[in-house]
């Protein structure tokens, strides 16, 4: 907390503590000198007057040594110089020493309240600096946001509360209390408030450079805003690009073969044998099927992307979303499910299109594929463990990017969107997904997700 007072001030208290010693120290020091007073020239009662009066320029400054020392004039013509009790002077020597007296009382306390004030101005001076190198380290060094540097300010000058108000809104209340505008380059014309506490003008610089510090926060979070939305727009036309990619390529693709096959069978259909319509119709409907899973990926991962996705999360078992989703995916024979999956906490339909994106991916380069699972403390672990080529290391972070195929073989169908989506979806819920090398060869996703069951 700042320190009370300024450079033209003393403070209050010190003053008043001040007039207080000036008049009752000066009283009770006369009536301890009078039963030891002796000569006719108070000399030894000057010299401590004296230096009582520098006592009193110490404390409370100018004006109260000034008070002592006028006051002390009188009390020692009244009680010490000749003739006693009466304000007349005998003799001209103590005329000098109660001149005397005055002068040097009245110079050596405005030294010594010179000395105090500037004392005191380089305390506050002190207190300053040190504030305001706080105030640089902690938001240079990006510790504080904007709530926290006004709880800083509000702390620093000891007030009942510190907040933002627009310009607009600055009652007399706020001006009573202290206000400063938080900086020129403000849109919205803010300004920072102080409640419950007086400040001065030392105060009220120091306030100011708290302004203007809040001012470049909010400053540098607009920028991180604008930052974030300059980065989320070329996200977007980074996928918007590759959709057009998809949708000249991999979609076009099973579209043209159901169109080929479908032309086939009307035009020659009757001139076919059983065995050739048949292998047309499949050819129709694995396109179809093929077409329809890159159609979902296409749309799960817009959902993902614009923030549609809302878990409903409750306790499920691992072992029946495996065999739900193996009940209708191609290829489920190689597919080994473990015994007692543990259960996890997470949404039903959005699990089941993450482990069939997983599965269906392993399936694709593999001919062993285990399905096991963890559960270490609140959290499990699901693992889908393939044996087949593998992924370079180099090439493992980019298989989670949308429209990524890292492989150019027959088997590298779809718009390359199922690992993107599966991990979009996983981290909807709250869980992770990762990969490691399969030990003898392969790879393994391992999906980390809060574990069911309390």
């Amino acid at each position: 907390m700042l320190p009370e007072g300024t450079g033209e001030s003393l403070g209050r208290a010190r003053v008043v503590g001040g007039w207080v010693l000036a008049v009752a120290g000066t009283a009770a020091l006369t009536a301890a000198l009078i039963p030891f007073r002796s000569g006719s020239s108070p000399t030894y009662e000057a010299i401590l007057f004296l230096g009582f009066a520098v006592a009193c320029a110490l404390v409370g400054g100018r004006w109260p040594a000034i008070a002592a020392s006028l006051l002390g004039t009188l009390l020692l013509n009244y009680f010490f110089a000749p003739p006693l009790h009466t304000f007349s002077i005998a003799r001209g020597q103590n005329v000098l020493t109660l001149v005397v007296f005055v002068v040097t009382s009245v110079a050596v306390a405005s030294v010594v309240d010179s000395a105090a004030r500037r004392r005191q101005q380089a305390t506050l001076a002190r207190a300053e600096a040190n504030t305001l190198g706080m105030l640089n380290s902690t938001v240079l060094g990006g510790e504080y946001d904007v709530p926290q540097l006004l709880e800083l300010v509000r702390r620093t000058f000891g007030a009942d509360r510190a907040e933002l108000v627009l310009g607009t809104e600055v009652g007399p209340a706020d001006t009573a209390a202290q206000a400063t505008k938080i900086g020129a380059r403000d849109p919205q014309g803010s300004v920072l408030v102080l409640r419950g506490r007086s400040l001065d003008p030392s105060g009220r610089r120091i306030l100011g450079a708290f302004a203007s510090h809040v001012g470049v926060l909010r400053e540098r979070d607009e920028l991180a805003r604008q930052t974030e939305a300059a980065r989320e727009l070329e996200a977007g036309n980074r996928t918007r690009t590759a959709l057009l990619a998809a949708v000249s390529h991999d979609l076009r693709t099973p579209l043209a073969g159901i169109k080929v096959a479908a032309e086939t069978l009307r035009t020659t259909g009757q001139q076919l044998s059983g065995g050739e319509r048949a292998e047309l119709l499949e050819a129709i409907e694995t396109s179809t099927d093929r077409l329809t899973a890159i159609v979902t990926d296409l749309l799960d991962m817009s959902r993902l992307q614009t923030g549609a996705v809302h878990p409903e999360l409750r306790c499920i078992g691992l072992g029946e979303v495996a065999l739900n989703v193996l009940a209708g995916l191609p290829g489920r024979e190689k597919v080994r499910v473990d015994a007692d999956l543990p259960d996890v906490l997470a949404d039903v339909g959005l699990l089941e299109r993450v482990v069939e994106n997983v599965l269906a991916n392993a399936i694709r380069y593999s001919d062993r594929v285990r399905i096991s699972g963890v559960q270490h403390g609140a959290r499990v672990q699901f693992r889908v463990t393939d044996h087949g080529p593998g992924v370079p290391d180099d090439l493992k972070l980019r298989m989670f990017e949308p429209f990524q195929r890292l492989s150019e073989s027959p088997k590298g169908e779809g718009a390359g969107l199922g690992l993107a989506v599966a991990r979009g979806l996983t981290e909807a819920q709250g869980g992770s997904i990762d990969v490691e090398d399969t030990p003898g060869g392969g790879l393994t996703m391992v999906i980390d997700l809060p574990a069911g069951g309390g």
